[in-house]
């Protein structure tokens, strides 16, 4: 299994970089996760829309899904394309997707390219050779990470990706990252005073806490992303390591982590 950055940014991007957005590939399967602005840019670098099976949104604040029209404008038409694209969505989200047509120009914006699907927030997503497991998060709207794992020739069915999406500390953030190969947290914060403050409950995490659940999960490798990065990124490895006693790295833009 094979996971690329498309972007590490949180909603106030890095200069020069994309939002949330990932490939993640496992046997024959090639599945886009999140499409946050920038995203579909970064992913004309090294596939074309239509190798893809399918995209999965974590949840639908923009910056993990508003390049849904940059792709849809990016993939071929139904008159070119072998078939539309899989699009899974959160629970309830087919009104805001309409919302984004809308705002694209016409209420079928979608409908020649994309095929949506709202999963049920429990059950396995089965997309060709990978499957994705929902485990619902904390954050200021419903939020799902997923563990991944790939099977067909060549890859061991045991081997863990997770993915925390957005997430304030919350019962699915261990969960998910139990004894993954892979740990792809989030780490929005350089603060507790850039979350919202009590009483609301928090929607994002520091490195230290992503490392935190990385190490009582006993998760193999972290890697943090959607973090704010107007320098190297130093103080948030020596934040994490403070946590955390395996390897720890900052995603970089289309840099490919094999698992």
């Amino acid at each position: 299994m094979r996971v690329t950055v498309l972007g590490r940014s949180p909603a106030r991007p890095n200069p020069g970089e994309a939002c949330a957005g990932y490939i993640v590939e496992g046997g024959r399967s090639r599945v886009m996760l999140d499409a946050g602005p920038g995203t579909v840019a970064q992913l004309l670098r090294r596939n074309t829309p239509d190798e893809l099976d399918a995209v999965v949104i974590s949840h639908m604040h923009t910056d993990h899904c508003l390049d849904l029209v940059t792709l849809r404008y990016s993939y071929p038409w139904i008159d070119v394309a072998k078939k539309r694209l899989l699009v899974i969505v959160p629970p309830g989200s087919m009104a805001q997707i309409s919302e984004l047509a809308l705002g694209a120009g016409y209420v079928n914006f979608f409908d020649k390219s994309f095929i949506f699907d709202e999963h049920d927030g429990k059950r396995p997503i089965e997309i060709g050779d990978l499957r994705f497991e929902p485990d619902e998060t904390q954050h200021y709207v419903r939020t799902w990470g997923f563990r991944v794992q790939a099977r067909g020739a060549g890859e061991d069915p045991n081997k863990i990706f997770a993915f925390s999406a957005d997430a304030g500390p919350c019962p699915a953030l261990p969960r998910l990252a139990d004894h993954a190969d892979l740990f792809l947290c989030e780490a929005a914060l350089r603060s507790l005073k850039e979350d919202d403050p009590a009483p609301q409950s928090r929607g994002h995490l520091m490195p230290a806490e992503a490392a935190e659940v990385a190490q009582g999960a006993g998760a193999r490798k972290l890697v943090l992303t959607h973090i704010p990065l107007p320098d190297d990124g130093k103080w948030a490895i020596q934040e994490a390591k403070t946590a955390y006693d395996g390897p720890i790295e900052i995603a970089e833009t289309l840099k490919s982590y094999e698992i």
